[in-house]
């Protein structure tokens, strides 16, 4: 049996516009723009700048709903708060088990910053030292987290706005000293394997079309600002604003240092490596490279690690307030941090690094579990217009329903084609373990739907007081 039961609005939180934005920009702005530039440029060549433009445009789209839905309501568990108040908590019950994976992204960012140290440290470039490097600094932000959202928040604006210092140096400096013709369309340079998707047996390669896909991962990461109403001082308005933000500092952060990757090195010198690293040498004197490593990779990559424990928390936490989850499992210490949610996210990350899996690996696997997400979105999408009709035309965003329905149909169409590519970019071994793994958390969500004992605490507000309040 669900039970719901409604729950007042609670008081405006502390976190502010340039808070959020840091939250924001430290979340998108992480293994993506560091670590899938340099195997971009060897899929499309010199058009990998423009690529990643069109990447960050695409993803705009797929997250632009959540830029509607969250000036209408206020959301305390971010996309599970939105699944419970207009899909259903039956939907938000698959989504609370399915949420699970995503966990496993936190290897990414632990692994690609130990592939950075290691290409600058030679003594750290061995396997071994890159699982033990990025098993430490796991264990690092983990405890970080530990020690409640106000610490890890102020940390998080420092790194973000040296990472962001770091990136425009990088672009900047990169631009001042390109010697390739990165805008010249006809050099056979520019484009190497087309306008299209190349594959290589059976699984894909190359192409422009699938350099935009491979980036478009790291151009999504911001929408998960909305879990953060709680604790926003005035959520309505100043999330949608900061994702709007967020869009022309990815331009112009995302570009700039892709063209500067893109000009100074060919793919021929860039060999195996999969990082900037070398680029970064060449446009760089030895102490600026240094801080460069240390304030732009490593930077965005712990900014993202760090935000992403406290994301992942906030939504499992609210799963397990409701009993989807034991509630014992969200547990909060005096610091209002999820003790064991923290662990069990800690223990997920640590698989693919101790397991020693490769970045794009990786990679593909978390756009596999984010792109099944969005078809239980697309269902929350469509009904809030009908379920907060007041809030929704009180909205400062607020456009014609027709428009709104075909946003949220392009946003799903987009997340399908993500899915495809990630189904395509994986080996037959992998591929099948995820599919499995999201049926069997999916399969989970629904048979405790209909068993279990589950109260729903309202955790979505419209300021105009609407609440559905029912399955």
């Amino acid at each position: 049996m669900i039970k719901v039961i409604r729950e007042p609005e609670p008081k405006p939180g502390k976190l502010r516009v340039p808070e959020l934005y840091a939250l924001a920009i430290g979340q998108v702005i992480g293994a993506g723009v560091i670590t899938l530039i340099v195997p971009a440029i060897k899929m499309t060549g010199y058009s990998a700048w423009l690529a990643y433009f069109v990447a960050i445009i695409m993803g705009f789209l797929i997250i632009l709903p959540n830029v509607f839905i969250s000036s209408t309501v206020r959301m305390a568990g971010g996309n599970y708060s939105m699944l419970c108040g207009m899909a259903g908590p039956r939907v938000a019950g698959v989504f609370a088990y399915m949420y699970l994976t995503q966990c496993l992204s936190l290897s990414l960012f632990g692994t690609s910053a130990a592939a950075y140290l290691g290409d600058v440290f030679p003594a750290l470039s061995g396997s071994g030292a890159r699982i033990v490097t990025g098993a430490l600094l796991l264990t690092f932000f983990f405890v970080i987290n530990l020690l409640g959202i106000d610490i890890m928040a102020g940390a998080q604006k420092i790194m973000t706005w040296l990472l962001i210092a770091a990136l425009i140096l990088f672009a900047v400096v990169g631009i001042m000293k390109m010697k390739l013709p990165i805008f010249n369309t006809g050099d056979p340079n520019w484009l190497i394997n087309g306008w299209g998707i190349t594959f290589n047996n059976g699984m894909i390669s190359g192409g422009f079309t699938g350099a935009v896909l491979l980036f478009v991962y790291s151009c999504q990461g911001y929408y998960m600002t909305t879990a953060y109403g709680k604790d926003a001082a005035n959520a309505r308005r100043d999330i949608p604003k900061v994702l709007l933000m967020a869009v022309p500092t990815l331009i112009v952060l995302y570009v700039g240092v892709a063209m500067a990757g893109v000009g100074v090195m060919s793919v021929k010198e860039y060999g195996d490596s999969t990082t900037l690293v070398f680029a970064a040498q060449r446009i760089f004197p030895p102490v600026l490279f240094y801080l460069f490593i240390i304030a732009g990779p490593i930077m965005a990559l712990l900014s993202t690690l760090n935000s992403s424990f406290a994301y992942n928390a906030i939504t499992i936490g609210q799963s397990c307030d409701d009993g989807w989850l034991p509630k014992a499992f969200g547990k909060q210490n005096s610091r209002g941090s999820r003790v064991w949610i923290l662990t069990f996210m800690y223990i997920m990350g640590m698989i693919p690094v101790i397991a020693g899996l490769s970045i794009t690996v990786i990679t593909n696997m978390v756009q596999l579990f984010t792109s099944c997400f969005a078809i239980l979105n697309f269902i929350a999408y469509m009904k809030m217009p009908k379920l907060y009709p007041k809030a929704w035309k009180q909205s400062k965003y607020h456009i014609p329903d027709g428009l709104y329905y075909f946003f949220c149909v392009l946003s799903l169409i987009l997340s399908l084609v993500i899915l495809w590519k990630s189904l395509l970019s994986m080996g037959i071994t992998v591929t099948v373990i995820n599919v499995i793994m999201i049926v069997v958390f999916a399969v989970l969500g629904v048979v405790i739907g209909r068993n279990a004992n589950v109260a729903i605490h309202t955790s979505l507000w419209a300021e105009t007081g609407e609440n559905s309040g029912e399955e």
